[in-house]
């Protein structure tokens, strides 16, 4: 998966954010967050800091939706898988 299918992917979960009925406000606001964070390592990928909080803040954001959001998981499980194997 390259860059660009990444952006596709924060686009897709966006919109699924905007869908998005019964979160609280912090989990909406650290979803928006995290797509700020994907967004700023795929444009700069060298910076270890923010690196380290998309590895801590990820899989957590995908355990909190796994039961109730199944649409969102997957696409948060993608941009994970996909930011692993570009090394990030």
């Amino acid at each position: 998966m390259s860059k660009e299918d990444i952006l596709k992917s924060l686009q897709l979960l966006r919109a699924e954010l905007a869908k998005l009925e019964g979160a609280d406000a912090q989990t909406l606001e650290r979803l928006a967050l995290l797509i700020k964070d994907v967004e700023r390592q795929v444009d700069n990928p060298e910076s270890h800091e923010q690196r380290e909080a998309l590895v801590q803040n990820l899989p957590v954001l995908i355990e909190q939706f796994e039961v109730d959001h199944p649409q969102m998981t997957e696409t948060l499980n993608q941009i994970l898988m996909t930011l692993s194997g570009m090394g990030i």
